[in-house]
């Protein structure tokens, strides 16, 4: 171990040796061979504080406030004494200081109620290998411990490269492009023609879809009835906005579970206005599992009123025997666990409201503060709702009723014309739905990807089975083959990602990958990169996309002591000059100039088709970079 008493020395590349008093060599020693000498008496003190911890702290911010100077370390956790501070870098008011300012920067941070105040002198960023310090990062440069020596780091480091600046000065957009000779056939295509647009992210698929409407809107004039049916919110935004900017009015843009909730309001009676906030994994997998129908036929020869109406929910999900025989037909693995989940939160949605149960109340009393229910973050919060799974649920069982009694069942709202992109996302019960959807005659547009399926509630089983479900026996298909979104060697890591074959390495000039050795020094590099997107390419878009919402948000946490940000888990992005911060789920079918997985590592993606798939969705939505990150070992998918 290399303490602060022992001999070292400083190592400089050739050409920086000392020629002469007041060199740049002389001037680069002094601040380096200084800074090593702080960072081995502070790793001293830091190690008396955490004798056990083979990483004391991470990195060191010098603070001066009126007269006084002092160092302060960037732990795992807050620690004090033996003149040396160490704080929680996650957590700590302080931490912020290290992440928002630069050298020099005055500071003024809230901290419950007091204010702290004063001057960043000097950052550093440090490195231990088996409780020793072995890398030290200061604004003089970059050294390493090698052999007894320290030696300085040169080549250039990773980074953000911004986009060309004929780029930077305009905004383009996927309803601009010009159509090539395939998308224009299926564009052009007679109306009542069903259509099942196929292709890898970025090959148009969405922006076909639209333009094919678009081309039938023009056709047949402003009556023309025609509705976009998607899975996310991000993804119904962008297609109104594109829509918009092509001069098509008109047209409802809708999130499938918003959609299906008006249909099933307006055609079964006394639904309540309440969707379900804890429904759980596995109410949803059993809600939109295949074998439900099994189920719905079954409850459907049984004697009862015609009319269906909520409460046969009660009978479906609340009948032990009839969720046991679901999970012993479905395919997808439903366990007694879930069976005994939907089981209690089908009771709980039956149960009472506190509404109800103190209705002779005065309503004045009952009234809350924030204007919430008084259910609200209680166990029976979810007390008189319907979870959005349940509005085809509702519909198939009509329709059963409805064919043994020989009568016509209810419908949904009939189109002209009706696009569902990213279809491979919706179950089969829910396009049945959507089948019924389409008045005789009207033109069916269905745009997807088998390789971007990553909801595995979906059970999509190929296309096949997919436009079956619509009630669809006779379509065109199109395979688009030119991808119009990811650079080449983005698009050729994307494909690799999904077959499993070697990674091209170095992955290509759009490719970035970056390995960091811990979170803190993963959020100050994040923090550092994207600063300069936002001051060199203000109209730049920028995704950090991770696995799932609530890596999101801890990241999103972590970055906002430093950036400008969105956390965009509800589809509300910033596509000109932002910085949003994502999950996969929620980035399908959009794309973005600069796009970071932050967490490429092996315990968020395994080498699994799902793992595969959803990093493969995640890669796949950049236009200009791509940027890998990992704090610790990386994926086995990005295993050269």
């Amino acid at each position: 171990m290399v303490e602060s008493g022992r001999n070292w020395k400083l190592v400089l590349w050739p050409g920086m040796r000392r020629n002469g008093a007041g060199t740049m060599a002389d001037m680069l020693d002094f601040r380096l061979q200084r800074a090593i000498s702080d960072q081995l008496r502070l790793a001293q003190l830091a190690r008396s504080l955490s004798p056990n911890a083979a990483v004391p702290y991470f990195a060191h911010m010098r603070l001066q406030t009126d007269d006084r100077v002092r160092d302060v370390l960037l732990g795992p956790d807050t620690r004090t004494g033996g003149g040396v501070a160490i704080i929680d870098w996650r957590n700590a008011p302080l931490a912020e200081v290290f992440f928002s300012c630069a050298e020099g920067d005055d500071y003024e941070i809230d901290a419950g109620e007091r204010t702290l105040t004063g001057t960043l002198v000097e950052r550093n960023l440090v490195s231990f290998a088996q409780g020793e310090l072995c890398e030290i990062e200061t604004a003089a440069g970059r050294v390493r411990l090698q052999d007894g020596a320290w030696h300085l780091q040169t080549g250039p480091q990773p980074g953000l490269t911004l986009r060309p600046e004929a780029a930077r000065l305009r905004s383009s957009s996927p309803a601009d492009v010009i159509l090539d000779a395939a998308q224009r056939r299926m564009v052009e295509l007679p109306a009542g023609r069903a259509v099942l647009l196929l292709g890898e992210a970025g090959f148009g698929k969405t922006t076909v879809a639209l333009h094919r409407l678009a081309r039938l809107r023009e056709r047949a004039g402003p009556g023309l009835r025609a509705a976009v049916i998607v899975p996310t919110e991000g993804l119904r935004r962008l297609s109104a906005a594109l829509l918009e900017r092509m001069g098509v009015g008109g047209v409802e843009v809708c999130l499938y579970d918003r959609w299906a909730g008006v249909q099933a309001r307006r055609v079964f009676r006394k639904l309540p206005e309440r969707e379900s906030q804890d429904a759980g994994a596995g109410v949803i997998r059993i809600k939109r599992d295949p074998a439900l129908r099994g189920v719905l036929a079954e409850l459907a020869t049984r004697p009862s009123a015609r009319r269906t109406r909520r409460r046969d929910l009660l009978h479906v999900f609340g009948d032990r025997m009839l969720m046991e025989k679901l999970a012993t037909a479905s395919q997808q693995g439903i366990g007694v666990g879930m069976v005994a989940e939907v089981l209690e939160h089908t009771h709980v949605q039956f149960s009472t409201t506190a509404e109800e149960e103190f209705a002779h109340v005065d309503a004045e009393r009952l009234l809350t503060l924030d204007g919430r229910s008084i259910d609200d973050g209680t166990p029976t919060q979810d007390a008189g709702t319907l979870d959005t799974e349940d509005y085809a649920v509702l519909f198939e069982l009509d329709r059963l009723r409805a064919e043994r009694a020989g009568e016509r069942p209810v419908q949904p709202h009939q189109y002209d014309c009706l696009v569902l992109d990213e279809a491979q996302e919706f179950a089969p019960l829910e396009l049945a739905l959507l089948g019924r959807a389409l008045a005789p005659g009207g033109s069916l547009i269905v745009a997807g990807d088998a390789a971007q399926q990553v909801d595995p509630a979906a059970c999509f089983s190929g296309w096949a089975g997919s436009m079956d479900e619509l009630g669809c026996a006779d379509y065109e298909t199109a395979v688009l083959e030119i991808s119009y979104r990811c650079p080449p060697d983005v698009t050729e890591l994307a494909r690799r990602v999904l077959d499993g074959g070697k990674l091209p390495w170095p992955p290509g000039p759009s490719t970035v990958c970056v390995e960091l050795g811990n979170e803190c020094h993963h959020a100050d590099w994040l923090t550092r990169e994207l600063r300069t997107l936002q001051t060199g390419d203000p109209r730049g878009s920028a995704a950090l996309i991770c696995r799932t919402p609530e890596a999101a948000r801890r990241l999103a946490q972590h970055l906002r002591r430093g950036l400008g940000l969105r956390l965009a888990l509800d589809g509300d992005y910033q596509f000109v000059g932002g910085i949003n911060v994502t999950c996969v789920q929620q980035a399908k079918g959009l794309e973005f100039d600069y796009v970071i997985v932050p967490d490429a590592s092996a315990a968020v993606y395994p080498t699994t088709p799902a793992g595969r798939r959803a990093l493969y969705v995640a890669v796949t939505r950049a236009s200009h970079q791509l940027v890998l990150s990992t704090v610790g070992r990386w994926t086995e998918i990005l295993r050269r």
